[in-house]
C-alpha cells in the first residue's frame, strides 16, 4: 500500500513552508477536521450510552471511542502527510473499529465510517476505493450477524458509506484549502520575481546605453578643451541632458511607466554614434507606432548602439526600419566593425538575451549575424499581430 498522499508531496511540502504554526488558514483547516471528528465521536457516545446500561459496558466502550478519535484525527488531517507510520495505525484503527463487535454485541455503536475514510486518505488509489466498497458492503452481513434487521443493516451500510464519504471531503477540502493558500502565495512570489527581473532588465537597457554614450561625450570634451572650449561645453551639456534623461527613464522604470520613442531614440542615436566619430546612415520609413511596439524597437534601437559603442571598431553604421505590405516592421541595425566573435555578447552581457525576451513577448524575434563582408546585423521583426501581443503582455 502506498501514501494518497505521495502524488502532490511538492504541493504539501510548500504549503507546509507557507502556513507558519500561527496561520489562520492552518488553524482553520485544522479546526474543521478536528470539529468533524468530534461530531462522529460525540453522536457515537450518545448512541453507546443510550443502547446499554451500566458502566462496566460504557465505560469501556468511551474509552475504545476514545482512541478512535485519536485515530480519525490522526489519519484525517494535514499531519498525516508526514507520518511514515500510517500503515501500523490503520490497522490498529481497524482493530478497534471492528472487534468490539463481537464483544460487545449489537449495543456496539462504533465508526465504521471513520475508518472507511481513512483507508480513502491513507491507502493509494485505485485500492483505497476498493477496500472502502469492501467495507461498506461487509457492513451488511456484519449487521446481519448480529441481529439486526434487513433495515437496520442497510442503514448500517449506508452510514459507512456517508461517514466515509464525510470524513474524505472534509479532509480533502482542508487539503485543497492548504494548497490554494500555498498556491496563492508561490503566484506572489513569482509576481515579484517578474517585477524584479523587469526592472534588472529595464535598469541594464537604460542606464548601459546612457553612460557609454555619456562616457563618450566625457572623452570628447576632454580632448575638445584645449581646441574648441565652446565645442566641449556644448558636448557637457548635452551630458548634463543626457544624466538627467537617464535619471527619469530610471524612474518611470521603477515605477513600470517607461515611455520610450523609436524616433527619439534614432536621433539620439545618430547624435552618438557621430560623436564617436562613426559614419551613420538612418532611415525610418515605418509610419506610426502603437506605443508597446515603439518602445520594444526603441529599446532595441539603445541596445545596439550601446553594444557597438562599447564592443566594436565600427567606422560606418546604418540603421533601417521598415514595414512592408502585411504590416510587419523590420528594424536592422549594422555596423562595419564587429568582432570575429558574435555569438556570444563580450564581457557576459545580457542585452541580446534581454532584447530577445522582449521580442518574443509581443510575438516578434531578434537574429544576429555576421556576412562575409565583415558586417555585423542586427535584425528585430514583429509582425502585424504584435500590438494586440504586446497589449496582452503589458
Amino acid at each position: 500500500m502506498g501514501h494518497s498522499a505521495d502524488r502532490t508531496g511538492g504541493d504539501r511540502s510548500r504549503s507546509k513552508r507557507s502556513s507558519g504554526p500561527e496561520d489562520p488558514l492552518a488553524r482553520l483547516t485544522r479546526g474543521i477536521v478536528v470539529t468533524v471528528a468530534a461530531a462522529f465521536f460525540a453522536a457515537s457516545v450518545v448512541a453507546t450510552v443510550r443502547n446499554h446500561d451500566g458502566l462496566a459496558y460504557q465505560l469501556p466502550a468511551v474509552a475504545v471511542l476514545v482512541a478512535l478519535l485519536g485515530f480519525q484525527i490522526g489519519h484525517a488531517g494535514p499531519w498525516r502527510l508526514a507520518r511514515r507510520w500510517w500503515p501500523w495505525s490503520l490497522v490498529a484503527h481497524g482493530v478497534l473499529t471492528y472487534l468490539p463487535f463481537p464483544l460487545f454485541g449489537g449495543a456496539w455503536v462504533g465508526l465504521p465510517g471513520s475508518f472507511a475514510g481513512s483507508v480513502l486518505l491513507t491507502v493509494a488509489r485505485p485500492r483505497s476505493w476498493l477496500l472502502s466498497a469492501v467495507l461498506v458492503a461487509v457492513q451488511y452481513p456484519l449487521c446481519a450477524a448480529l441481529g439486526g434487521t434487513p433495515g437496520q443493516c442497510l442503514n448500517a451500510s449506508v452510514s459507512t458509506a456517508v461517514g466515509a464519504a464525510v470524513v474524505y471531503g472534509v479532509a480533502r477540502l482542508a487539503d485543497l484549502i492548504a494548497e490554494l493558500r500555498a498556491a496563492r502565495t508561490e503566484l506572489a512570489e513569482l509576481a515579484v520575481d517578474r517585477e524584479r527581473l523587469r526592472f534588472a532588465r529595464d535598469l541594464h537597457d537604460l542606464l548601459g546605453y546612457s553612460l557609454s554614450v555619456a562616457a563618450l561625450k566625457c572623452q570628447l570634451a576632454e580632448r575638445l578643451a584645449g581646441e574648441d572650449p565652446e565645442l566641449a561645453r556644448a558636448e557637457m551639456a548635452e551630458v548634463h541632458a543626457l544624466v538627467r534623461q537617464a535619471m527619469t527613464d530610471a524612474r518611470r522604470a521603477s515605477s513600470g511607466d517607461l515611455r520610450m520613442s523609436l524616433a527619439r531614440e534614432a536621433r539620439s542615436a545618430v547624435s552618438a554614434l557621430r560623436a564617436a566619430g562613426i559614419g551613420v546612415e538612418a532611415e525610418l520609413d515605418c509610419g506610426a507606432l502603437p506605443p508597446e511596439l515603439d518602445a520594444v524597437l526603441a529599446t532595441v534601437l539603445r541596445e545596439a548602439v550601446a553594444n557597438l559603442l562599447r564592443h566594436s571598431a565600427a567606422r560606418r553604421c546604418e540603421v533601417r526600419v521598415s514595414r512592408d505590405g502585411l504590416g510587419a516592421v523590420r528594424l536592422v541595425v549594422s555596423n562595419d566593425g564587429a568582432p570575429e566573435a558574435t555569438s556570444r555578447e563580450p564581457d557576459g552581457g545580457r542585452g541580446i538575451g534581454n532584447l530577445t525576451g522582449r521580442l518574443r513577448a509581443v510575438g516578434g524575434r531578434l537574429t544576429a549575424e555576421r556576412d562575409e563582408a565583415g558586417w555585423f546585423h542586427l535584425c528585430a521583426v514583429v509582425g502585424p499581430g504584435a500590438a494586440q501581443e504586446a497589449a496582452r503582455a503589458a
